[in-house]
């Protein structure tokens, strides 16, 4: 099966030059964000091989996506070594590293959950923050992005601009943090603002604390949620920041690869919240890259001599998707899941049935392995169309 890849380009115009500044958009997707690092190895090697420096200036991200964005930001005066070494921290990765698996500690949020529950209007502080205790990514964090790069590697010119979402707990409201070469100019639109920011680990932990699962994380005096929440605009803040091209990497495969349900049956709690995960943290790339190629369409019917002067530019992008079912590949290896998470997991529904809930928790060496090798593949199967799309062709 050919790669599922989505590319909208148009020739450069004679007068211009210089390649055109490509924006990285890294979307959202737990345990999923493994296949992303796939996909940056096999660019890192192609722009390599054609002698293209700093293929990638404009780097954002949300959730999962945003660890991604920062370790290759901090990491951009080596794009092939990050992404090296992008794929050796997924390829190693471990359950308790992200949060804690031990029976005690979930067992504590489980009581609090409970309590609050069942006698929580007795009390006037309530107990529950979220399921897990994710004290242990803050360590993974620290250890292996080295946030004070980003501010050098601005500097010496390896990168143009940085920037991972969250939503603001406080105002419900999707904040992109930046840190820029430049002074951008900030926007505001409808529920979602651009902030100036030297991103830092809290930054990255606010973006990728998904719901419910992982706990609000402070930033100065506001608390923050994953950044795929109330998201409506994924792929703005790369066009903010000067983007003339998008290269959008999703972890999810398109909807014409996925086949029909064999039999309508009562979906399960476990299904109920997959499909709930899916709809917060993935479905707003594919409502964006719809709405941009709507954009795209039109422009073009506009005749060149009336579009000086237009709100509206025409932005090429080349999108890549997995080729493969992620949610099937994690209920594969339900049984990696830790002891106590596949209980809470187990209990909600089948293995089957909670696969795409699994995918986002499963910080497995071998689910991971097996998406950056998917991711890898999938990219090195589009070789041509990803040279043409770096070099500006």
């Amino acid at each position: 099966m050919n790669a599922p890849i989505t590319v909208s380009t148009s020739p450069r115009e004679k007068s211009g030059t210089s390649r055109p500044k490509v924006g990285l958009v890294l979307s959202g997707g737990g345990a999923r964000g493994a296949y992303q690092a796939g996909v940056m190895k096999a660019i890192a090697e192609i722009a390599a091989e054609a002698g293209l420096e700093k293929p990638i200036p404009i780097i954002t991200g949300v959730s999962a996506g945003a660890i991604n964005a920062s370790y290759l930001a901090a990491r951009s005066d080596n794009f092939q070594e990050a992404a090296d070494n992008m794929v050796k921290m997924w390829g190693t990765i471990t359950a308790d590293r992200v949060f804690k698996t031990d029976a005690l500690s979930a067992g504590r949020s489980g009581l609090k959950f409970l309590t609050d529950a069942t006698v929580g209007a007795l009390y006037r502080k309530k107990l529950a923050r979220s399921l897990l205790d994710t004290s242990p990514l803050k360590k993974f964090l620290d250890e292996n992005i080295p946030f004070a790069r980003i501010d050098e590697n601005l500097k010496q010119g390896h990168l143009d601009a940085l920037s991972v979402t969250a939503m603001n707990y406080g105002n419900s409201s999707s904040i992109s943090f930046v840190q820029s070469a430049r002074e951008p100019e900030m926007w505001s639109r409808s529920r979602r603002r651009s902030e100036k920011a030297w991103i830092s680990t809290p930054h990255v932990m606010a973006s990728a604390a998904l719901p419910l699962f992982f706990p609000p994380v402070a930033v100065g005096d506001e608390h923050y949620g994953d950044g795929c929440l109330r998201n409506t605009a994924p792929l703005s803040p790369a066009i903010h920041l000067g983007a003339d091209r998008l290269l959008v990497v999703s972890v999810r495969r398109p909807d014409g690869l996925t086949p029909p349900p064999t039999q309508a049956v009562e979906p399960s709690v476990a299904r109920v919240l997959g499909v709930i995960l899916n709809a917060l943290l993935l479905d707003a790339v594919d409502v964006d890259m719809e709405r941009m190629s709507r954009v795209n369409q039109t422009f073009d019917l506009i005749p060149k001599s009336q579009r000086d002067g237009m709100p509206l530019r025409k932005v090429d992008f080349l999108w890549l998707r997995p080729s493969q079912d992620i949610g099937n590949l994690a209920g594969d290896l339900f049984d990696k899941l830790p002891r106590v998470i596949k209980y809470l997991i187990g209990g909600l529904g089948s293995s089957k049935e909670a696969s795409e809930l699994t995918s986002y928790l499963l910080f497995d060496p071998d689910f991971c392995g097996r998406l950056i090798k998917v991711g890898y593949e999938d990219t090195i199967t589009n070789k041509m169309a990803v040279l043409a799309f770096l070099r500006g062709d």
